[in-house]
């Protein structure tokens, strides 16, 4: 009995065995399919045809209108303000209008007294004029006659000799004089008027309010004199001159200007590295109010056997790829004339090449590439190639 079920243990190894051996060596038999290996993807780039010619140099730029001669109005005196037009922003004043007063009540009180006082002085001198200067006399009876304490000084009587000269100096009215006159000037600043005829954009004090001392009051404009200021980068100053036309439009070119320029600064924005070039604008039918955004088109020089390109062409700071053969790229060295907003010119191109007009990343010198057709993306281009692929 047992060697039976020896027996069938040791059968069943066997068949086992035999067919395990049986199906690793058929399975050894059978050959791997081929693998589909796909071909190489060469990066696909965007080119212009480079046609140097000569390009004019054209500045854009943009900045905001100023008055020619925004004013600060100032108190030279110490008084309490009282507005004779309304002390706003946007209001217009004429040419000699009074803007506002000060008080002035004391002071005048003041200079009534000294001019009394000086009555008196040449009341004092006409006894020993009568005798000294008898053929003075008259002249100075009929000046002490014509003083008032409310009105201004008369003009002295000249004196007409040395010995005159010197009585007069040693009474101190020559002194007294002049000290009134000097007051009587100061007297005037009391009283603000318009320098000029514009219209008032910022105001520093109100009515009712204490000036102090060149303390300011307000700030004039003239608005029939205005000037667009704008930005101009340092490398493009040199293609501007004073005098040079400009056209001056809003952004979105519904109203339009004529402009030339009046002066470029010559102190430069740390900043943005720039100058400020102020541009004289005309008036025309369309009205141009101070503090408007607009747009300056400067004409510059020209650029001779030059191209346009995209700024994003241009690397390292003057290099370019261009396509030989249709399918190298080759790296090369410009020369950059002129920078604009979103386009360089540049020179250094022959006739005929290929520029890569856009930035390739971990591209290399001799690097093979494939030529967008005009039109054609980098999506409909990689689309293609698995297509032809798949095939």
């Amino acid at each position: 009995m047992k060697n039976k079920i020896l027996l069938s243990l040791v059968a069943a190894i066997i068949l086992l065995g035999g067919g395990y051996g049986l199906y690793t060596w058929l399975g050894s038999m059978q050959k791997d399919p081929p693998k589909r290996v796909a071909p190489p993807q060469k990066m696909a780039v965007k080119i212009q045809n480079a046609k140097p010619s000569t390009i004019e140099a054209e500045i854009v730029t943009f900045g905001r209108v100023e008055s020619e001669q925004p004013v600060d109005i100032v108190a030279e005196v110490s008084g309490k303000i009282r507005e004779s037009v309304h002390l706003q922003v946007g209001q217009s004043v004429r040419k000699g209008q009074v803007l506002f007063t000060l008080g002035k009540e004391n002071f005048e009180l003041g200079l009534q007294a000294q001019k009394s006082n000086f009555m008196r002085e040449i009341a004092m001198i006409l006894p020993d004029m009568k005798i000294d200067y008898s053929n003075r006399y008259q002249d100075w009876s009929s000046y002490f006659a014509s003083l008032e304490v409310e009105k201004p000084l008369p003009k002295l009587p000249s004196y007409q000799s040395e010995k005159e000269k010197t009585f007069l100096a040693t009474k101190g009215i020559l002194t007294s004089y002049y000290n009134i006159k000097a007051q009587e000037a100061t007297l005037d600043k009391y009283i603000v008027t318009a320098p000029f005829s514009g219209s008032i954009s910022e105001v520093y004090l109100q009515n009712g309010s204490v000036a102090p001392p060149n303390g300011k009051v307000l700030r004039l404009v003239q608005n029939s004199q205005l000037e667009l200021k704008v930005p101009v980068d340092t490398k493009d100053v040199h293609w501007l001159k004073v005098g040079t036309e400009v056209e001056v439009a809003t952004e979105d070119d519904s109203q339009k200007w004529i402009g030339k320029i009046a002066r470029i600064g010559d102190i430069v924005n740390p900043a943005t590295q720039s100058l400020d070039v102020y541009v004289k604008i005309q008036n025309g039918k369309n009205p141009i109010y101070a503090g408007m955004y607009l747009r300056a088109k400067m004409e510059g020089g020209t650029i001779k056997d030059a191209i346009e390109v995209p700024r994003r062409a241009v690397f390292n700071d003057n290099e370019i790829y261009t396509v030989k053969n249709d399918s190298v790229l080759h790296l090369q060295t410009v020369q950059i004339k002129k920078s604009n907003k979103e386009t360089l010119i540049i020179s250094g191109i022959n006739e005929g090449e290929k520029v890569v007009t856009e930035p390739l990343i971990n591209a290399y010198d001799e690097m093979i590439v494939k030529v967008l057709k005009e039109g054609q993306t980098n999506k409909e281009d990689i689309k293609t190639e698995k297509i032809i692929s798949a095939k």
